[in-house]
């Protein structure tokens, strides 16, 4: 597994990984809007992430494995030191440590590369798998929200968590 920074280069891949998992995702997460499920969609989508990472305010990459995006992994809303983490697995990588290891490189890269102090998540009550992982690698709920979003006709929750860096 390698984690690379996303790229142009990756539209067909990440294309197919979205249009492979899109059940998967939208059965935990808000589905995308429906224009994403194109190239030039998947293109623009690439286009304003680019533009996130050149203005210092994102990480965005992907995770390979036998030259197929595996996962997701992203640091957002860069500022003051701080950022949310963020990873999607593709369902069948689920419970093959991926996400531990998007987290991992996330980790490192938010405190070696962009010396963030304080890395923030955020998970709806739907995915306690994600809950899991992120207590592994040391991140602390410092509150829950409640009635946070309606998914499937179903009201959910959703835990802000935050793991200081410097500690690490």
């Amino acid at each position: 597994m390698e984690l690379k920074t996303l790229s142009k280069n990756h539209v067909n891949k990440l294309l197919d990984f979205e249009l492979k998992n899109k059940e998967w995702f939208e059965s935990l997460i808000e589905p995308r809007p429906k224009d994403f499920y194109s190239h030039s969609g998947v293109t623009k989508h690439i286009d304003y992430l680019l533009n996130q990472i050149n203005s210092g305010i994102a990480f965005c990459g992907i995770v390979i494995k036998n030259n197929v995006i595996v996962a997701r992994a992203n640091l957002k809303n860069i500022s003051d030191q701080k950022a949310y983490v963020g990873y999607r697995v593709g369902k069948e990588f689920t419970s093959k440590g991926v996400a531990s290891y998007c987290l991992k490189q996330l980790i490192h890269i938010g405190k070696n590369r962009l010396n963030l102090k304080q890395l923030n998540a955020q998970v709806l009550n739907n995915n306690p798998a994600s809950m899991h992982i992120l207590h592994k690698f040391g991140f602390e709920a410092i509150g829950t929200t409640a009635n946070f979003l309606k998914l499937n006709n179903k009201q959910l929750s959703c835990t802000e968590l935050v793991l200081n860096t410097h500690n690490k």
